[in-house]
């Protein structure tokens, strides 16, 4: 990529080193709202020897049943916390994208990229990748499915590539290991059964295979890929839960309210713009349809299709970002780089290392600043978090008993410094059945001026946790050319209606976190 003698080992070596040092200082830079109950959960697991089943941490859902669709995922969490607290398991999340971005290079410099230098463009659009999935990584599950989706289109690739489906045994652990860990397991089972249609349609239609130039499985191999992929598929079920998980994710899917209204499940084109999301789905597309002008051998039929499925579920929400860049990068670029691009190492080669090393060493400078090196998370980014608040309550016993409303983001975080006491909502169940609708939706009903104190009183809440303050509304000059939108102060009705009441008052308060009580 940026280095001399692009595709030597030595080089290969201080790439991922770069994009090693590129994951920690992301992973030190923030700590997940989540966090804290995955350590918390793991914990009751590794005690109890048994997954959870219900729900003891809020108040709001007390008696309720729960499925835990990440219980491998938080026990491993909790043991590398056991082992070296923090620093062990950000290591091990640092390392886990790192894996599998190095099984992916391997795979697609020894099958389709022999080349050096086009070996360094793949590296350069790699990096591109990586960093617009910064967000999405750290202290994160979702990391999981972003490497396990490397190995799912490793295999589907594989046995279409060889039309031999030798490489599909593999789907058997891949899929029961991906359903114990993360829930992204879903994607594998639509993936998988998409391309056992797509070879059932090319064996039973040979005018489909004749038109789109493609091959088909043989009678053996097809019958072989069938029963792999729906023993691979039924081994999902042998999880601790069983059908219980498909239930839980099946009502999760139903509602789609906390699709904008959090965060991480926005467009990338809502304020505040995800730029590097944005540039490097631009960049793709002017590959693929630049390619598909000059290849002889146009791009799979299956492969187009499953990346334009990535590309739609990337625009509608920036947390499935990650598999569009697993999708294009392993079923895109290898193909559209294999145009030649001799004359553009002719004319750029000689800038492109010096212009590569000045922007990784901005990118590595930039995302430093905000990197805190801890062991304990959890007193460590106190700028967003109550650390303070926690404190002030935990020395005054007598709040104890109060029933609390939090700061939804704050959740997971009070889960783990303060467990003996139950909060209204936090990051495992947003979208659970509450009152005909979902509990974050009744979360955001407390946001209605009109009706903040008769939901004070419904619930019988006496203690209060939550911002101080909401930041300013600031959009860029870009943001604002494009939408109209202009900075403005952000009021939030229930932290003015705190203020002002005369029903409540506030015993504590700093820079983040105010705490109020109802007289």
């Amino acid at each position: 990529m940026f280095l001399p003698k692009a595709g030597s080992k030595l080089a290969w070596l201080i790439f991922y080193v770069s994009l090693g040092i590129i994951l920690t200082l992301n992973s030190f830079s923030y700590l997940d709202p989540d966090f804290g109950w995955h350590l918390r959960v793991g914990e009751r697991i590794a005690l109890e020897h048994s997954v959870p089943h219900d729900q003891i941490y809020m108040w709001s859902l007390a008696g309720k049943n729960w499925v835990d669709h990440e219980w491998l995922g938080n026990l491993a969490t909790y043991g590398l916390w056991e082992f070296g607290g923090y620093t062990a398991v950000s290591i091990f999340f640092i390392l886990l994208p790192l894996f599998g971005l190095i099984i992916l290079n391997r795979y697609v410099f020894t099958n389709y990229l022999k080349r050096k230098f086009h070996q360094s463009v793949f590296a350069g659009l790699e990096l591109f990748a990586l960093i617009a999935c910064l967000p999405h990584f750290g202290v994160r599950l979702q990391e999981f499915t972003f490497v396990f989706t490397i190995l799912l289109f490793i295999i589907i690739d594989s046995c279409c590539r060889k039309q031999n489906i030798k490489a599909a045994y593999w789907l058997l652990p891949l899929l029961f290991l991906w359903s114990c860990i993360h829930g992204g397991f879903l994607f594998s089972i639509a993936a998988t059964l998409g391309w056992l249609a797509y070879e059932i349609i090319l064996k039973l239609f040979p005018l489909i295979k004749n038109f789109l130039n493609e091959q088909a499985l043989d009678n053996k191999n097809l019958k072989k890929l069938i029963f792999i992929s729906l023993a691979a598929i039924l081994l999902t079920l042998a999880t601790p839960y069983g059908k219980e998980l498909y239930s839980f994710l099946n009502d999760y899917g139903q509602n789609r309210y906390y699709m904008s209204h959090i965060e991480e499940w926005r467009t990338p084109y809502s304020i505040p713009f995800v730029y590097w999301q944005i540039l490097y789905t631009q960049v793709i597309i002017v590959l693929f349809f630049g390619a598909q002008a000059y290849l002889k051998n146009k791009i799979p039929l299956w492969k187009t299709v499953l990346s334009l499925g990535l590309l739609i579920l990337a625009s509608r929400s920036v947390r499935h970002f990650p598999l569009w860049a697993v999708g294009s990068l392993l079923l895109i670029v290898p193909s559209t780089i294999r145009l030649n691009l001799e004359s553009a190492k002719v004319v750029y080669g000689k800038y492109l290392n010096t212009l590569a090393i000045f922007c990784f060493f901005l990118i590595v400078a930039t995302t430093g600043i905000q990197a805190k090196f801890n062991n304990n998370p959890f007193t460590n980014y106190c700028q967003r978090y109550p650390c303070g608040a926690v404190q002030f309550l935990k020395a005054n016993p007598q709040y104890g008993n109060l029933k609390m409303f939090n700061d939804y983001g704050w959740g997971g975080f009070l889960i783990w410094v303060w467990p003996e006491k139950k909060i209204f909502i936090d990051g495992r169940l947003p979208q659970y059945d509450f009152k005909n609708k979902t509990l974050l939706e009744e979360y955001t009903s407390f946001f209605d001026k009109d009706k903040i104190e008769e939901k004070f009183n419904e619930y019988d809440i006496k203690l209060v946790l939550f911002k101080t303050s909401e930041a300013p509304f600031q959009p860029d000059w870009l943001e604002q050319l494009i939408t109209g939108e202009k900075p403005s102060e952000r009021k939030n009705p229930l932290i003015e209606y705190l203020k002002s009441s005369p029903n409540w008052k506030s015993v504590y308060s700093d820079s983040t976190a105010s705490v109020y009580i109802k007289k």
